[in-house]
């Protein structure tokens, strides 16, 4: 076992000993025939049972992995096979030595890690990758991986499950409010705005979060339209300031977080990381990071 995951596992196991109420906090929720969200620690997981076998996403690490198996368990004896990652980020690709049959498929954009993964999360061996679209036939129903382009990472899977109006996004929102301003490190705003764009826009029952236990849609599309409120607040006083004086553009983005106001989302947890927003949306706009 990696090194990493060996601390992991002592930190998981001191918490669930000082705390008993944690060991017991897994949520097995049935969506539809053959289809699961199961969460555990803070992440929630896509199971799905296929005609043979079964897919899951996001296994975090080896200590989530293993209770997400045995939980796995209680409810089919089929062998999990393919284990799908929603993106590259490292606190998501753990674990995936707990199943050592399975296919890893991931965004292909996740081999640009390589020599970038200092405490050797990421998988040795992904099986499949994929640009921008791929289908994978369960035999119990159908489940396609969509690629819009960079988001909250660079190798950014929406999972969608068309039959029964199931997606999985991870990263893309909370419940309630904003993301801190301080997990915004590797964010494209304007990639966030789009794929968020997309989610609305299919035909769902469910959303899932990884980081919640809530299915519904609701805090998916209260952060799809403060996106797009966003989008509309900064742009014009960007394209303002291109015509007028484009060598002030990065101090005119440091102005407007300090001065610009969000006031129908003044309640919202983490309304106070705004300034940060702004500048993540502002850059995204004039280079595109």
């Amino acid at each position: 076992m990696k090194f990493f995951e060996k601390k992991v596992m002592l930190i998981m196991t001191l918490i669930l000993l000082s705390n008993p109420a944690f060991a017991k906090s897994v949520l097995v929720q049935k969506l539809a025939e053959h289809v699961y969200a199961v969460s555990m620690f803070n992440y929630t997981s896509l199971v799905v049972i296929g005609k043979n076998d079964v897919l899951i996403t996001d296994t975090a690490n080896s200590f989530r992995a293993k209770k997400l198996k045995s939980e796995i368990a209680k409810i089919t004896d089929k062998p999990v096979k393919r284990i799908v990652f929603t993106h590259e980020h490292f606190d998501h690709v753990g674990g995936t030595n707990v199943f050592p049959d399975a296919e890893i498929i991931a965004q292909r954009n996740i081999i640009e890690y390589e020599g970038l993964d200092p405490l050797n999360m990421v998988p040795d061996v992904i099986h499949k990758t994929f640009d921008k679209f791929l289908a994978i036939e369960m035999g119990t129903t159908k489940v396609e991986l969509h690629h819009f382009g960079a988001a909250d990472g660079l190798a950014v899977a929406a999972i969608y499950l068309p039959k029964e109006g199931i997606a999985v996004s991870a990263d893309m929102y909370v419940d309630d409010g904003l993301g801190a301003g301080v997990f915004l490190t590797d964010t494209n705003m304007l990639g966030n705005r789009l794929l968020l764009k997309k989610l609305v826009e299919w035909d769902l029952n469910y959303a899932i979060n990884v980081h919640s236990r809530r299915l519904d849609l609701a805090p998916l599309v209260a952060t799809k339209k403060f996106y797009d409120d966003l989008y509309d607040l900064v742009l014009p006083e960007i394209e303002a300031q291109l015509k007028s004086d484009p060598s002030r553009l990065v101090s005119r983005i440091i102005e407007m977080s300090e001065t610009l106001e969000m006031p129908a989302y003044k309640n919202w947890k983490n309304y106070h990381d705004l300034p940060v927003y702004i500048q993540k949306m502002s850059f995204a706009m004039i280079h595109g990071g």
